[in-house]
């Protein structure tokens, strides 16, 4: 896992933590609260979303801090979110994979203070931890997997919330902490160590909203890593936005910056999706980054402007928010 040397001084680690809420807005102020309010710790960014149901908090500092603040803004999420709910399960569930309330918790050795054997051991703790405090199972992924199979998040999602009951019971599949059986309406988490990852979803326009849909998934089938022609190291699907009657291809490139150093770039990206898009008779729109990335992988490739970051690329920029 690469050591990234940023411009602006930088904290030991980064969470980036991701809850099943995206609509009700006192909940999620008090994440917020939560969060900014934590000794110790810099609140970078915050992403919400009604489509997919989820937030997401971007957050910085030594690996005590987080882990303290992880630790509160789980208790919240777990007494707070209820998967069994009409709205969060059934038609009213939203779009995007979980597992749980407090759905996933990566730790990313970020700035000179920190390093990937120093995310383990704080993971680890901090899943230990978790499990006592809230009776909550907890799935390690990432560097802290306890096997090469379940390293990859989408396998410890497979079949979300809803078959988490019978996949606990599998030895394979069984939490690394905590119960067996799931918490009866916060599910699991799971809690990982990766390398910085660009998360980032583009819009589709200029159709029907079930064309868009329809296109959104043949596009990410396409250009996933897995495919035949697919990008390197790229996960994707696509999703149905009900909210703005559009679709969008939602994907995840890890270790950005040395895919970035190796020519996958945001910008190659988007020039794929765009003849993809062009083959199904759809355009793309805006795009957006959840969470944050090194302004040098914005860059790579060419004008961060051509992206079409809504809101401006500078506010994807790690740098840009530790300057603030």
């Amino acid at each position: 896992m690469n050591d990234v040397r940023l411009s602006e001084p930088l904290p030991s680690y980064e969470v980036v933590a991701n809850v099943s809420e995206g609509r009700d807005v006192a909940i999620l102020s008090a994440f917020t609260a939560i969060v900014a309010g934590s000794p110790g710790v810099q609140l970078l960014d915050v992403h919400h979303d009604p489509d997919h149901d989820r937030s997401v908090y971007t957050y910085v500092g030594e690996a005590e801090a987080l882990a303290l603040a992880t630790r509160a803004l789980a208790r919240l999420a777990i007494a707070t979110i209820d998967l069994t709910a009409a709205t969060k399960s059934g038609v009213g569930r939203g779009v995007h994979p979980r597992i749980g309330a407090i759905d996933v918790i990566p730790l990313i050795p970020l700035g000179p203070g920190g390093s990937e054997h120093g995310a383990v051991v704080a993971a680890r703790a901090l899943g230990r931890t978790i499990a006592a405090d809230l009776d909550l199972p907890v799935h390690f992924y990432g560097a802290v997997a306890r096997s090469e199979v379940r390293r990859a998040l989408p396998e410890i999602r497979r079949g979300g919330f809803e078959a988490l009951t019978e996949r606990q019971r599998d030895p394979n599949h069984e939490p690394d902490e905590g119960p067996i059986t799931p918490h009866p309406t916060g599910g699991a988490v799971a809690v990982g160590v990766r390398s910085l990852m660009a998360a980032w979803n583009i819009e589709l326009t200029g159709a029907p909203e079930a064309k868009l849909a329809n296109a959104a998934q043949a596009m990410a089938r396409s250009m996933r890593g897995s495919a035949p022609r697919g990008v390197p190291g790229l996960q994707a699907l696509g999703f149905r936005l009900p909210s703005v009657h559009s679709a969008q291809l939602s994907m995840n490139l890890h270790n950005v910056v040395t895919a970035s150093t190796a020519g996958v770039t945001l910008h190659s990206i988007r020039a794929r999706a765009e003849e993809e898009a062009r083959l199904l008779g759809v355009q793309l729109g805006e795009s957006e980054i959840v969470g944050l990335l090194p302004e040098s992988a914005l860059r790579a490739g060419g004008d961060p402007n051509a992206l079409k970051i809504r809101s401006g690329w500078q506010r994807a920029s790690i740098e840009s928010r530790l300057a603030r």
